[in-house]
């Protein structure tokens, strides 16, 4: 299964719509079969306007993936759910919302080097140590027209203590945060990345 996240809303790509509403008890759910382009269309339009919270598209993932991906404009990023030996995660604050270290790919990097360059880039740390790629989120945003982006997450470590947020990118606070004493900061997060710490 895979989640794209649009506000409070979302799409879900699924082989089999009956095993997600029984396993979530998704209510108030609309339901597509054989994705085309006017079908996301409509799925887009009704993000908009509508009072519907779950849209699921049943059929091929990687098929009805590659539809919305090629039918938007798509933009790719990358960051990291970052650990120390105290087992502190290092978090941003920016535009009200407590969030991780991510951004866009530049032409010609990999998808690692876009996360650690992020990482650096907007809280500081210079001695970064990628362990592995924990996930990957998907979400959709309106700028002049619908954007779908694809967020590679990789699990770091880091022992740097001093943090530098970049201001310039609108970043108020990097802070270091116990993993135990976290919940202050999911519960005004993103749901992409409370989907990060449901798998660490």
């Amino acid at each position: 299964m895979i989640k794209i996240n649009f506000n409070d809303k979302r799409i879900y790509l699924i082989e089999n719509h009956r095993t997600l509403i029984d396993e979530l008890q998704l209510k108030n759910a609309y339901i597509v079969f054989e994705l085309n382009s006017q079908k996301l269309n409509y799925i887009l339009d009704q993000l908009m306007v509508s009072d519907i919270q779950h849209f699921i598209i049943e059929g091929n993932i990687e098929t009805n993936l590659s539809i919305i991906s090629s039918s938007l404009s798509s933009i790719t990023a990358a960051g990291g759910l970052v650990f120390n030996s105290k087992n502190e995660v290092l978090f941003i604050y920016r535009r009200k919302k407590w969030d991780l270290p991510k951004g866009k790919l530049d032409p010609g990097e990999s998808i690692e080097e876009c996360a650690v360059r992020e990482v650096k880039e907007e809280t500081g740390v210079q001695s970064l140590v990628i362990q592995h790629h924990l996930l990957t989120t998907y979400h959709l945003y309106l700028e002049d027209s619908m954007v779908f982006k694809t967020t590679y997450w990789y699990k770091m470590t880091s022992d740097d203590l001093i943090l530098i947020p970049q201001e310039a990118e609108g970043i108020k606070k990097a802070l270091w945060i116990h993993l135990n004493n976290i919940q202050f900061q999911l519960n005004n997060t993103y749901e992409s990345i409370q989907d990060l710490f449901r798998i660490v």
